[in-house]
């Protein structure tokens, strides 16, 4: 199978859309991480104010992929999705919390751990579900694990742009599905 069974005919766009508005976004915050790497000041510059921003709204539109995703690859998958969306929520106020701050709050840590484990796990066995259902091309089900090794461990080389073609191709998917 290479397309998704979603729960109904009005939420397929919208969940496509919402993948394609976080790939876009995550992509030109790659753009920018590319061309303008600053990650060695603990002080937030303009340029991380932009992509802190860009990453949230990303991450934010991602969660309903991630739950659709899991909601049709199984039980396995469904766990994966929770804990991927789960992963990206908890980032989301991380980041947003340090882009207001202007810097990393005390506590910044005790969440980005378990909130970047979270994501990772729930990505790579969301990945797998979707490898074994067929829910998606196998392609795309490798990419689905990338996505957060191309968001974090290469963010300053322009990963995010990788997980943003991912996702606006999954977006592209999502909003095809079902289709009569």
């Amino acid at each position: 199978m290479t397309s998704l069974t979603l729960p109904t005919t009005q939420a397929r766009p919208v969940l496509g859309w919402l993948a394609i508005l976080g790939g876009t976004a995550s992509a030109v915050a790659g753009a920018i991480q590319l061309i303008l790497p600053s990650d060695t000041d603990p002080l937030i510059n303009a340029n991380e104010h932009v992509v802190l921003t860009l990453l949230a709204v990303a991450f934010v539109a991602w969660i309903p992929g991630y739950l659709t995703l899991g909601t049709s690859a199984g039980k396995l998958g469904k766990a994966a999705g929770i804990l991927a969306a789960l992963g990206c929520a908890l980032l989301t106020i991380g980041m947003t919390s340090t882009n207001l701050h202007g810097q990393d709050y005390a506590w910044f840590g005790v969440v980005a751990v378990p909130a970047n484990l979270a994501w990772l796990v729930g990505s790579v066995l969301l990945a797998v579900a979707t490898w074994r259902t067929r829910t998606l091309p196998r392609w795309l089900s490798i990419g689905v694990a990338l996505v957060w090794v191309t968001s974090i461990i290469l963010s300053q080389l322009g990963g995010n742009l990788i997980a943003g073609v991912i996702w606006c191709t999954l977006g592209a998917l999502l909003t095809r599905a079902n289709r009569s």
